[in-house]
């Protein structure tokens, strides 16, 4: 009788982590305010600061967990485990995507700031395609989630220092903002004490807007804590998932180039 107690409360403890809500946060769009061009004294003032603030973004490798939350056409919550590489040197990063359950590897990708080349392990094949979405394939149902890399890889690998520093950018100082257009959407980085806080995307070209909201440890902002994601359709304004990715373990150490192979 005491087994089978104890083996209902694993269950429940099990459901109940498995049922986790994702934070859902807010789009906040462009500013009111006026934006400056790049040259402009007070641009340069903030850029200054956010540079001081900001890490020299080292190498790392760290474990972690992704949910995947959709809502159309139902409800849904996949749960993913992983592990991460980045090298400072080549600003390449490399996820490998497991099963929660077994630990096995069922996918890796590799990517730089133009490119990302996807393998599944049961196969040869690599895939390889510019910087944007990746369609994540849940190795249980087989079904497939859309989830905007760009902003992701800004947030693991510090890219949004290049990013911020290009002469078209544009600057919103007084709401610590900055805006730039690029091939795939327009991108706004939103800064808090000079650290990167949110990261929004319109893509009228791909039909979505993307928010990404970093969450850090005071000690340490890289690689960070905690990155949630959000997509909404520009059609219906409604949100079709939330990703939530925590990263565990983190260590900041040189990794070797032969990891940046399949």
């Amino acid at each position: 009788m005491i087994h089978r107690i104890l083996f209902l409360l694993l269950i429940v403890l099990f459901v109940s982590c498995q049922s986790t809500e994702v934070e859902d946060p807010n789009f906040l769009g462009k500013a009111e305010g006026k934006y400056l061009p790049a040259k402009d004294t007070s641009s340069q003032t903030f850029l200054k600061q956010v540079l001081e603030k900001n890490p020299n973004f080292p190498s790392f490798k760290s474990d972690f967990s992704m949910q995947i939350q959709t809502f159309i056409p139902k409800k849904e919550n996949v749960y993913l485990d992983g592990k991460v590489y980045f090298s400072k040197d080549t600003k390449q990063i490399k996820i490998q995507l497991m099963d929660q359950f077994f630990g096995m590897v069922f996918s890796e990708l590799i990517a730089n700031a133009d490119q990302i080349q996807l393998k599944p392990t049961s196969t040869k094949e690599i895939q390889t395609l510019p910087m944007g979405d990746i369609l994540i394939q849940d190795p249980n149902t087989g079904k497939k989630y859309a989830i905007p890399f760009p902003v992701i890889y800004s947030y693991l690998t510090g890219n949004y220092i290049d990013e911020i520093q290009n002469q078209k950018a544009r600057f919103n100082t007084n709401d610590s903002r900055v805006y730039l257009t690029k091939l795939d959407g327009e991108y706004e980085y939103f800064f808090q004490d000079g650290n990167l806080d949110r990261l929004e995307l319109t893509s009228n070209k791909r039909g979505l807007k993307a928010i990404a909201i970093v969450k850090s440890n005071q000690k340490q902002t890289h690689p960070p804590k905690e990155i949630t994601t959000k997509v909404i359709s520009l059609d219906t304004e409604k949100e079709n998932v939330l990703i939530q990715i925590k990263l565990k373990k983190s260590q900041i150490t040189e990794v070797a180039s032969q990891v940046f192979r399949f």
